[in-house]
């Protein structure tokens, strides 16, 4: 979990916030959330609950699960990727998988002819 302090501090420190004003939010010292920085000690459930509700970001962002800090439900995303979400969902996840490697392919592919359309040899 050396992600969740990472995390922590760099939402605390965009927030332009000190250590002890979250501590003072969420009901802990300020000497536990230093730790929690610092990866020394990793917080309850409960006390995850509040660092995420009171910075509006998910577990799995903090947990450093997912580099999104938003459940892309709560994302502006344009139709064609909601749709593109919800089919996803009702598939089993075996084809979630093999569409998902098959869209990193693709993204390779693009960026390979991108960078050479560039680059035409002399």
């Amino acid at each position: 979990m050396k992600d969740f302090g990472n995390r922590l501090r760099k939402l605390r420190e965009e927030a332009g916030l000190t250590q002890a004003q979250i501590a003072r939010e969420i009901n802990c010292s300020h000497k536990v959330l230093s730790n929690y920085e610092l990866n020394k000690r990793e917080p309850d459930f409960s006390t995850l609950n509040k660092l995420c509700d009171y910075f509006n970001v998910t577990a799995d962002y903090l947990l450093g699960r997912t580099d999104h800090p938003h459940h892309y439900k709560e994302m502006a995303l344009s139709e064609e990727a909601q749709e593109l979400l919800r089919l996803m969902e009702a598939l089993p996840k075996k084809y979630q998988i093999d569409i998902l490697r098959y869209s990193q392919l693709n993204v390779m592919a693009f960026e390979y002819i991108k960078k050479n359309k560039h680059h035409k040899p002399s």
